[in-house]
């Protein structure tokens, strides 16, 4: 079992892939991986319609193939994780696969699924609630100048 996992999660900036695995633009999510063992995990969520995950699933697992096998041409260990959490709250089972591959199981597994689902479903009631606020739009759209007027306004 190796002790030197790393880990770069986008919150609030994008990674940068590791560039001792592969040399990429592009940016998933999360990334796990272990340098002593060579293994990397790439790790992409998407938060569609429940009657899209299986669609969401593939685009995104096409979307990192490319960047898999560069990794396993450079002796890695690669896996491409699309995980999926349903905008009201619907754990796919790509996100109960993940969890279980990563040792987490039972009363554990359990209580990770219900936080998810719960956060996932607040989420998505917040994003609802705040849909027609001009700031907020600003703020998704990019639009920095707006955005500094409505800075100003609150």
């Amino acid at each position: 079992m190796a002790r030197d996992w790393k880990m770069l999660v986008d919150i609030g900036q994008q990674i940068v892939f590791p560039s001792e695995i592969a040399v990429t633009t592009l940016r998933s999510d999360l990334v796990l991986w272990s340098p002593s063992i060579k293994s990397v995990n790439i790790i992409e969520l998407t938060v569609p319609w429940e009657s899209s995950t299986e669609e969401a699933n593939e685009r995104k697992k096409l979307r990192y193939t490319e960047l898999a096998a560069d990794a396993q041409q450079r002796g890695w260990n690669a896996k491409v994780y699309p995980v999926e959490v349903g905008c009201t709250g619907f754990m796919a089972f790509s996100t109960i696969r993940l969890l279980k591959d990563h040792g987490i199981q039972g009363q554990a597994l359990q209580q990770t699924i219900k936080s998810v689902s719960e956060a996932t479903e607040r989420s998505s009631q917040w994003m609802w609630i705040k849909r027609k606020d001009p700031c907020w739009a600003q703020r998704t759209s990019g639009a920095a100048q707006k955005e500094k007027k409505c800075q100003h306004n609150h």
